[in-house]
């Protein structure tokens, strides 16, 4: 269940960073046909207009959900009053916010993206900020975020030192923002009955460096003579180094044969599908979306085999679970207003972004440590063109 306090608690952030100088204020949109209460479109989601001295915007009913497959929950999109600020916020200078990063962060990624250039182009009357959302994995986003290609860079885990290392030669500095919670998932094919779970110490032996386990009778005795089919992620991905690290202690260790890999999740999600005695891995939130084509598998470390759910991960008992990053480049919230903009409506609107992207929300620590890393970004300096 996502937190709906969350953005009653950022109300008064929002405000104080605005005032801080985060976004330009530009010129009005005529005030708007649209009312309270009225019914919009899924397309129009957190479009914004102006009624009278206040704003209304196409929001989710609370109560419903776009994942929903009850009837009566079932997603639905009325304007609701909203408050200025979202309003300052759609008045972001027409823009391109570059982002790349991180292939599990990419979904959250590309759902603020999406709402935010609704909301200023519908401001701007089509004419608003543009976000690009790549992902080419935690590594390869860096590289490019450090080369000065990228605004913010999504990670699936905190910047390496080496990393550290090369954005500072080029003269990159950022502020680190946490979003979200993820866990790895287990993944096998729904055939798949003997691997109702799975200790970590199987993992490390299929998983290893110099594994030669190729059939699944050789990793517990009891499991059948199937042949056992590795799909995994690219080793620029962020979620290849937490998976290995999870499994063998150490990241980027990891078997070099029989194990297909792509930076793309799909990838993985169709060959686990495809063979009944496939096994791969990936975020909760994918295998959470996927759930009715490959089976989540609970892991043991040794006190009991836990299910990958929002609770064991935020309490960190499933034994793979992880936080969410992305990194925002000082220099573009200096020089770009709708850079600013967008990192404080992501933020802003976290609650209701995480839930669509099926994402696991902040615990109180992480928003304590959420907001920190807003003030630090309200208080750069802007440099007016």
């Amino acid at each position: 269940m996502i937190n709906q306090n969350f953005r009653s608690r950022f109300t008064s952030l929002v405000v104080a960073s605005l005032a801080a100088g985060l976004v330009a204020v530009v010129g009005a949109s005529p005030v708007s046909a649209a009312k309270i209460g009225d019914e919009c479109k899924s397309k129009d989601l957190y479009k914004i207009e102006k009624l009278a001295s206040s704003f209304i915007r196409c929001e989710i009913v609370k109560g419903t959900s776009i994942h929903s497959s009850d009837p009566k929950k079932k997603a639905k999109f009325k304007w609701t009053a909203t408050i200025e600020s979202q309003y300052i916020l759609a008045n972001a200078e027409k823009e391109t916010i570059r982002v790349d990063g991180s292939s599990t962060v990419y979904p959250l990624a590309a759902v603020a993206a999406k709402y935010f250039e609704n909301s200023t182009k519908s401001v701007k009357k089509g004419n608003g900020a543009k976000v690009t959302v790549g992902f080419s994995g935690t590594g390869g986003g860096f590289e490019k975020f450090c080369r000065n290609e990228t605004d913010i860079s999504n990670a699936s885990r905190a910047i390496s030192a080496k990393e550290v290392a090369a954005c500072k030669a080029t003269g990159i500095t950022y502020t680190e923002v946490i979003v979200a919670n993820d866990g790895l998932a287990v993944v096998v094919n729904k055939q798949n009955t003997w691997a109702t779970s799975l200790t970590m110490k199987e993992l490390n032996a299929i998983w290893k460096d110099g594994s030669t386990i190729t059939n699944w009778k050789d990793v517990r005795t009891g499991f059948p003579d199937v042949a056992l089919k590795l799909f995994g992620a690219g080793t620029d991905s962020g979620t290849f180094d937490s998976f290995t690290e999870f499994v063998n202690g150490k990241a980027k260790s990891v078997r070099k044969s029989g194990v297909q890999t792509s930076e793309d999740d799909n990838v993985t999600v169709k060959g686990v599908a495809s063979d009944k005695g496939a096994m791969g891995y990936f975020g909760l939130s994918y295998a959470q979306e996927n759930a009715s084509k490959v089976k989540l598998v609970p892991l043991d470390k040794g006190a009991g085999a836990v299910e990958p759910t929002t609770a064991t991960v935020q309490n960190v008992s499933y034994p793979m679970a992880r936080p969410l990053y992305f990194y925002v480049k000082n220099a573009s919230i200096q020089t770009k207003p709708a850079v600013g903009a967008f990192v404080q409506f992501w933020v802003d609107n976290l609650a209701q972004i995480s839930e669509d992207a099926i994402f696991v929300p902040l615990t109180a620590k992480q928003i304590k440590a959420l907001q920190g890393g807003i003030k630090a970004i309200a208080l750069i300096p802007k440099v007016k063109k």
